[in-house]
């Protein structure tokens, strides 16, 4: 009777690591599926408009790429935008569903893939309008989507990486990071719009408080935000780093 039921526990242990081995499996290639469409998008759809490599910055009189919106728009309707970090892995379409959880397990192009999508909020306004856009990517083991925005807690990367740009079909935006810190996930910090500029104020300052660097970016209640965000592998705990928008154009 005993070695049957050693036996049974070897075999239930050894059903049990092909399981764990699929699964590590199925993860890695979906991640290699998601990581290959925006590559080949980016290569379809990117071209340079101020210098001759994706590293380089600008030279502040316009937006460093430029995004053929008229081929996106054909691709999904829902994209709303083309979010762009010099020197990082952020080269990335950005899309706005009704909801905040189609996107989360589906790429751009609707495919069902653990990486997601990077998209806004559904309740923002696409055009930047509102006080405070906020926008969502998944933290990829592998440093693609918003992998490298914890990254910001190092003042010499944000030093490095201070402006993340955004373009739309319209306009284009230049992002200047301000703060960047943890926080919990249904968190003061997605408040898209506020009842008074008072209001506003305190949460501008509230921001800049939990900041773990600190950048001179001079800002008002005039002003409009980016949020962006990405999960930290903890519990509920994301990572947010925000920036005043500037439209480029």
């Amino acid at each position: 009777m005993k070695n049957k039921i050693l036996k049974c526990i070897a075999v239930l242990c050894a059903l049990a690591c092909a399981v764990s081995i699929a699964q590590i499996i199925r993860i890695e290639h979906q991640y290699k599926v998601g990581e290959k469409a925006y590559n080949d998008l980016a290569l379809n759809l990117v071209t340079l408009s101020a210098a001759d490599d994706f590293t380089a910055p600008g030279d502040g009189s316009g937006a460093p790429i430029d995004v053929n919106f008229e081929l996106l728009k054909q691709m999904n309707a829902e994209a709303v935008g083309w979010l762009y970090s010099p020197g990082t892995a952020i080269n990335y379409p950005v899309v706005q569903s009704d909801d905040n959880s189609y996107y989360l397990k589906h790429l751009y192009n609707d495919q069902k893939n653990s990486s997601g999508a990077i998209f806004m909020d559904a309740l923002n306004n696409p055009d930047m309008t509102d006080a405070n856009t906020v926008i969502y990517g998944h933290n990829m083991k592998n440093g693609s989507m918003f992998a490298s925005l914890q990254n910001y807690s190092d003042p010499a990367y944000l030093r490095e990486h201070p402006v993340i740009y955004y373009m739309t079909a319209n306009k284009d935006y230049r992002i200047d990071v301000f703060a960047a810190y943890p926080e919990v996930s249904a968190a003061e910090a997605y408040t898209i719009n506020f009842d008074s500029e008072p209001t506003y104020a305190g949460f501008l300052q509230r921001l800049w408080a939990k900041s773990e660097v600190a950048a001179d970016v001079p800002m008002t209640t005039n002003d409009n935000i980016a949020t962006l965000v990405t999960c930290t592998g903890y519990n509920d705990d994301r990572y947010v780093i925000q920036g005043k928008i500037t439209p480029i154009n």
